[in-house]
């Protein structure tokens, strides 16, 4: 019995990779849109201080909710290896663990997020005059992180089995009520920053419940049954081993991007705003970068299932190049039409310069970032976990790090900081370039064993 939608294991691979992948474009498409909803309403109906007060808010957000996200990719991969090898006992296990989990890192992200919120925004030298609609706007965001985090493992278990359908389902109309609810509670009632992100949690605690009515109701082996909700230690350390690394990736990348942030917020609320707008913008083709990377890892995983290492190093070829292609013609799309989208986040032509320059240097090097995301994604897959963990921290939080305070005060401009980027992007490239020439060999061998 086969509980896959999409059969990995057996086919033509690039057609596969796209075909698993267009469905998790939309559902990262969709993930997206909830923060750019907010942004573009919040921006046309409330102003450039409400609007730089979510842009604000962006690293810090990204920092406490990528430990989520990195747990939610555990499971996954822990999901989809079990499902592969057709042991529903583990599968049932899996599900009921990344359920415990959910609950538990999700209360003490709400808490820390929280608690922790104000300090953080200080911190990072907020403006003064942005900073009360920051701490309002991220203490209401962080209440939603429990229903982020269900949603997000028990999306990650649907994927896991094949079934992308459901996810995108919930997820869209979860935008849907998110931003029918923005038109409302900040264009109507002029609710402001209070509004966006009330309407935030509204949403996500709707897709949480539809996908766990989901999983409650589904007469398969990864039905989940809420009175049996525990950890079981075998799987969650299995799980734990891919998902802290990634999580504690996304984390402290983030926090460099938090050092990021607070040079940007010494150029005022205007570079705030257009920083903010460029960045959401630039999230479109990270929708279709981590969708071919999370494509990939599933293949990958699945793959691993049946031990079928030479067809994961042929995934890998196929969706470098699907991702080189694809990520280049749509920066380019975004690139001609810069000015028009600036505008349609703020017309305010201050925090439209600011947007429109960003977007040129970001996406002029995006499909670098591309390379390196598909790269960590397929060794993740293999639950090489380590080396990407690693190779993040030095190329991208380190470098960053060290950009801002070299670069910074003998060039101290939007374009300098906005450079960190791509150069950080370029030598984390160059370091998974290295490894593979080095380990490829023995990794992709069928016998292989290396456990790096």
């Amino acid at each position: 019995m086969k509980l896959k939608n999409v059969n990995l294991t057996e086919g033509v691979i690039w057609k596969q990779i796209l075909a698993f992948a267009f469905p998790l474009l939309l559902i990262n498409l969709m993930q997206q849109l909830y923060s750019i909803a907010d942004l573009m309403i919040v921006g046309n109906f409330s102003g450039v201080d409400a609007m730089a007060g979510i842009g604000a808010t962006t690293s810090v957000i990204n920092m406490l909710i990528g430990l989520a996200l990195g747990l939610a990719t555990g499971i996954s991969v822990v999901t989809v290896q079990v499902n592969s090898s057709e042991d529903f006992d583990g599968l049932y296990k899996v599900v009921h663990t990344g359920y415990a989990l959910a609950i538990v890192s999700g209360l003490a992200l709400t808490a820390a997020g929280y608690f922790l919120s104000p300090a953080l925004l200080q911190l990072m030298g907020t403006p003064l005059d942005i900073l009360p609609f920051s701490t309002t706007y991220l203490r209401i965001y962080f209440l939603g992180t429990l229903p982020v985090t269900i949603y997000n493992i028990g999306a990650g278990i649907l994927r896991g089995v094949g079934d992308t359908r459901h996810p995108f389902i919930f997820l869209a109309l979860g935008v849907l009520l998110n931003i029918a609810l923005d038109f409302l509670f900040v264009g109507l009632f002029g609710w402001g920053i209070r509004g966006a992100g009330w309407a935030y949690v509204i949403a996500q605690t709707v897709t949480a419940l539809l996908v766990t009515l989901s999983l409650t109701t589904s007469m398969t082996p990864f039905r989940l049954f809420l009175r049996d909700i525990s950890f079981h230690p075998a799987v969650l350390v299995r799980s734990l081993r891919v998902g802290i690394p990634a999580g504690l990736q996304t984390f402290i990348v983030a926090v460099s991007n938090v050092f990021v942030q607070a040079s940007i917020n010494s150029f005022g609320k205007h570079a705030v705003a257009g920083f903010s707008a460029a960045t959401r913008t630039d999230s479109f083709v990270f929708v279709l970068i981590s969708g071919l990377a999370l494509s990939a890892m599933t293949f990958t995983g699945a793959n691993m299932g049946v031990e079928r290492r030479e067809r994961i190093k042929r995934g890998l070829h196929h969706s470098l190049l699907l991702t080189f292609i694809l990520v280049a013609l749509l920066s380019g799309l975004f690139i001609l039409l810069r000015r028009q989208v600036a505008a349609a986040f703020n017309p305010d032509p201050v925090v439209i310069g600011y947007t429109a320059r960003i977007i040129v240097i970001l996406l002029s090097f995006y499909w670098i970032s591309a390379m390196t995301e598909v790269m960590g994604a397929v060794l993740r897959g293999m639950g090489k976990a380590i080396f990407p963990m690693v190779a993040s921290l030095i190329c991208q939080a380190g470098v960053r790090l060290v950009w801002i305070y070299a670069v910074m005060p003998a060039w101290p401009s939007i374009d300098a900081i906005t450079l960190a980027y791509p150069v950080s992007w370029t030598i984390h490239l160059i370091a998974f370039g290295i490894y593979l020439r080095i380990k490829g060999g023995s990794m992709f061998k069928e016998t292989s064993t290396d456990p790096i």
